[in-house]
């Protein structure tokens, strides 16, 4: 059941990603994710599906937190997050 659950889980994440690189199949703004950012759009819909309903700065910390404190960097802000996403239809 395992093999199953993983196949299922790999194949959205393909479906994701395939769905960023054609974005623009699915938005009117055509310079929406134009230009090589952190938060592309596989990164923003993901980020969007795997929210828990908490808060969206604990989100965001909880999806590029320990990341970004492992690299020294930056947490992607809860407005740069916003933007990102209002960039879709």
């Amino acid at each position: 059941m395992k093999a199953l659950h993983r196949n299922i889980l790999d194949r959205l994440d393909q479906i994701i990603n395939d769905t960023g690189k054609h974005i623009h199949d699915f938005i009117d703004d055509p310079h929406a994710f134009t230009r090589k950012r952190f938060l592309d759009a596989a990164t923003v819909i993901k980020t969007t599906i795997n929210m828990q309903g908490k808060d969206l700065t604990s989100e965001l910390f909880r999806a590029f937190g320990q990341k970004a404190i492992k690299n020294n960097d930056k947490v992607v802000s809860t407005s740069a997050y916003v933007q990102r996403k209002g960039s879709r239809r």
